[in-house]
């Protein structure tokens, strides 16, 4: 099912309600950024912690189009200040502003999700999928 936006309505969603889940989270710490280009199409894992009193969140992608990391050395003492999520149509012939360096984008390519995480540490994953997890705190 295609929407308007031409993306597919269940990629919308996911991107949505990933949005949403993470708009809970400002304020937490990247505890660890785990990059594995052995895993097929690439993945990447976020862990974000701010005490025993909250839950940890793990937020995974796969298939990797593109990531980007400012500030590397930052990590030990790296908030997060704000999260955003967004559907990329595949539909879309070009990248969105500030994702030309990603290079052409040939037809057929699929919906990506795009995370941005803003801090002193800032991170950007362009992917085929996102899911993420969120630890009960008892």
């Amino acid at each position: 099912m295609e929407s308007i936006l031409g993306a597919n309505s269940d990629f919308i969603a996911t991107c949505e309600r990933a949005a949403d889940i993470l708009g809970g989270f400002d304020g937490y710490f990247i505890e660890r950024l785990q990059v594995d280009s052995s895993y097929p199409g690439g993945r990447v894992d976020v862990f974000l912690r701010i005490g025993t009193d909250r839950p940890d969140v793990a937020i995974s992608l796969t298939g990797i189009v593109g990531i980007f990391a400012e500030n590397l050395l930052e990590m030990d003492a790296s908030f997060v200040e704000g999260m955003t999520v967004e559907c990329i149509p595949g539909a879309e012939t070009l990248w969105p502003r500030g994702l030309e360096r990603l290079g052409c984008r040939p037809s057929g390519f699929p919906d990506v999700a795009r995370l941005v995480l803003a801090g002193p540490m800032a991170l950007e994953v362009i992917a085929r999928t996102i899911s993420i997890s969120v630890a009960q705190v008892y």
